[in-house]
């Protein structure tokens, strides 16, 4: 009996040892899967972060485009309107040239 009390031992023992090298493996694998997946997220979080700045980017120089529109539009209609009134005073601004280069009686 105690023969056979021995073998059930060192079987339960060989057992113990496989479950024990099964469980390492397990936690070796759990731990690579979890180190791909790891890494895997880290890079789609960058990509995503990426992406989110380049629209944040995108966002902010076509506001500053319409902001910039918009100014030149302002300045281009002050620019227009100086001219004009520039225009309006040049028949005078000659007539005054004019009166001073040509004396009253017409002689210069």
């Amino acid at each position: 009996m105690s023969l056979d009390i021995i073998k059930s031992i060192k079987q339960s023992e060989a057992e113990a040892e496989q479950i024990k090298r099964q469980s390492h493996e397990e936690a070796r694998q759990i731990l690579s899967e979890a180190s791909t997946q790891s890494y895997k997220l880290l890079e789609q979080a960058q990509e995503d972060a990426e992406k989110e700045a380049k629209k944040i980017i995108q966002e902010a120089e076509k506001e500053a485009n319409a902001e910039i529109e918009k100014f030149a539009a302002e300045i281009s209609s002050e620019c227009d309107s100086i001219k004009q009134n520039a225009r309006k005073k040049l028949d005078k601004a000659v007539e005054i040239i004019i009166g001073r280069i040509v004396s009253p009686n017409g002689n210069s």
